[in-house]
């Protein structure tokens, strides 16, 4: 998988999981949990960072992508919880899985 695909995918789930927080506590109930809130955040994060390191060719980008990978997919199994309740987080779900597969695959290569 070409890097440029990986970026796209973690800068997506930045934007989503950056949406969701806005949106939870906006809306309230279930989305505006703090354990929810904080996991978002600490994606959207770490989403950002590893498509920065990409985005400048570094060669430790490999790291900031495995650590990307394994808190997209808590994000994203935390976000398909309330999916049903919440489209907002369902997308976000979505852009979580796809940003820990190109990871991934980046990893990989």
């Amino acid at each position: 998988m070409p890097l440029s695909e990986c970026i796209e995918a973690c800068e997506q789930a930045h934007r989503a999981c950056t949406e969701s927080v806005i949106h939870g506590l906006q809306h309230g109930g279930k989305a505006a949990e703090w354990e929810l809130v904080q996991l978002l955040l600490d994606c959207a994060d770490i989403n950002e960072t590893a498509a920065d390191f990409m985005l400048r060719s570094s060669r430790l980008h490999h790291l900031t992508c495995q650590v990307a990978a394994e808190v997209s997919d808590k994000c994203a199994t935390a976000c398909e919880k309330l999916s049903k309740e919440d489209v907002r987080l369902k997308e976000c779900a979505e852009a979580c899985r796809r940003a820990a597969t190109a990871c991934r695959k980046t990893i990989k290569n």
